[in-house]
């Protein structure tokens, strides 16, 4: 049981499609939605905030469903916790 931990920025419409494509691809079987999510960012004595959705979702390979989510949907980027 692999849990892919993903943020994506945009509009929660267009994630609803982003679901809905990665179980019809049949390359995970549960995702998981948290919303508004806070990031804030130093730059240059700056703070920038802004605000996004964590998704984790539930594959059995998850280098299969990388590259599905590189190729077809880029703005989701890819959350690696040590």
């Amino acid at each position: 049981m692999n849990y892919l931990i993903c943020v994506y920025k945009w509009s929660a419409r267009d994630l609803r499609k982003v679901t809905v494509a990665m179980l019809k691809s049949w390359l995970c079987d549960n995702v998981k939605k948290i919303n508004y999510v806070q990031d804030f960012l130093l730059n240059w004595g700056n703070v920038n905030k802004t605000e996004q959705k964590i998704i984790m979702v539930h594959t059995e390979d998850s280098d299969k469903l990388i590259d599905f989510l590189s190729k077809n949907f880029p703005q989701i980027e890819r959350i690696t916790i040590a």
